[in-house]
């Protein structure tokens, strides 16, 4: 029954190692997570501080082949800019930030429109930058930051807001805007 039981339990750990596919994401996550563009480094530091000491000996022995992967497939590059660092290509940029243009810009002038709602917004009330750069863009990676404008622009079209500087750029709710959020 003992033997069993262990037989059991060395199969539950042996399914927790990580590939080196799992480590080269693990890798490609990070540069997400600090939304990195391309160009962008991960330091040494991080390599090693970090990354290592989430992975067990044989997941050691597969970090620099899952950088090599990562290399060669052509997501980052490896540099020495005063100590050994990873930097993501654009095609890195690509691959940790795949979107559909319209729906992030759709999914950005549904966002704004709510932030109208938000306040209880009348027709000519605004909703100045400041919100848009203090709040909108945390939420946001950099290839969905870069749409913002588009969105604005696009609702402009459409009719819902106009863009205008009341002492500082700001968008204003039409009639058209506030009969589509209310």
């Amino acid at each position: 029954m003992r033997e069993k039981t262990l037989g059991v339990f060395k199969n539950r750990i042996k399914k927790n190692i990580m590939t080196q596919k799992d480590i080269a994401n693990l890798i490609l996550k990070q540069f997400a997570e600090t939304n990195s563009k391309p160009n962008h480094i991960i330091q040494e530091r991080w390599i090693n501080q970090v990354l290592f000491g989430q992975l067990n000996p044989k997941e050691q022995e597969l970090l620099n082949s899952a950088i090599s992967d990562l290399v060669n497939e052509g997501l980052i590059t490896t540099e020495d800019r005063r100590g050994f660092c990873l930097v993501l290509t654009e095609k890195g940029f690509d691959t940790i930030y795949p979107i559909d243009e319209n729906n992030v810009i759709e999914t950005i002038g549904r966002t704004i429109m709510k932030q109208f709602a938000s306040t209880n917004s009348k027709v000519n009330h605004t909703v100045d930058f400041r919100w848009i750069n203090f709040t909108l863009r945390k939420g946001l990676n950099p290839k969905e930051d870069a749409l913002i404008e588009n969105a604005i622009e696009k609702l402009a079209k459409e009719g819902l807001i106009t863009i205008e500087d009341r002492h500082g750029f700001c968008m204003v709710l039409t009639q058209k805007g506030f009969d589509a959020i209310y």
